[in-house]
């Protein structure tokens, strides 16, 4: 009987969610009601609240499962091209969700957790007085090409994945080679 219970679960879960991504085709999440989302995923709101109280949890499920795709993909990655190249080949995987996180959601926090994960510390740092300057510098390279980063994967998600997640992955790697680049320009300037 457990097994007849799970495999309905499922069920219903995966009728709420593609009825979800398929309202927000023609309306935002916070237009559409528990009304709305029952009648087209036919369950009766009683069934829908066994499993969510509002919409947003479906989303947040969603964004839950695409995170732990990026880090699985990522996991055994230690080299920043190759987390680059993983993370847009798993986006590419799931291109519904992917435009749903991008367009409906904050994705820049879902982005910015697992590449912030990746943030490499310099320690090239020495403690003298020119460390704080050049840790503060590199803070700020870092979240420059973190946010570079996701708004290039943001655009290349929300113009259809018109380039394959190989180009993508190599323009955003191309460019964050050139950031580095700069690192060691200030670096030998010692700032």
């Amino acid at each position: 009987m457990k097994a007849a219970n799970d495999r309905r679960v499922r069920y219903t879960k995966m009728v709420l969610r593609e009825s979800i991504l398929d309202l927000l085709k023609n309306k935002s999440l916070n237009q559409i009601s528990i009304t709305e989302l029952c009648k087209a995923a036919d369950v009766n709101r009683n069934t829908f609240y066994k499993h969510y109280n509002t919409p947003y949890e479906i989303i947040r499920e969603i964004e839950d499962e695409i995170y732990n795709a990026l880090m699985d993909s990522t996991k055994d990655i230690d080299n920043v091209d190759g987390i680059i190249l993983a993370s847009c080949r798993t986006l590419e995987r799931d291109k519904k969700m992917s435009v749903i996180i991008f367009s409906e959601t904050d994705s820049s926090s879902l982005l910015s957790k697992v590449l912030s994960s990746f943030r490499n510390t310099d320690t090239t740092l020495q403690n003298n007085s020119d460390a704080t300057m050049q840790h503060y510098l590199l803070n700020k390279v870092y979240l420059f090409a973190e946010q570079g980063t996701i708004a290039l994967m943001k655009d290349w998600v929300l113009g259809g994945f018109k380039e394959s997640a190989e180009s993508i992955a190599e323009i955003i790697s191309y460019l964050i080679q050139n950031i580095n680049g700069s690192i060691d320009n200030f670096k030998s300037k010692g700032l």
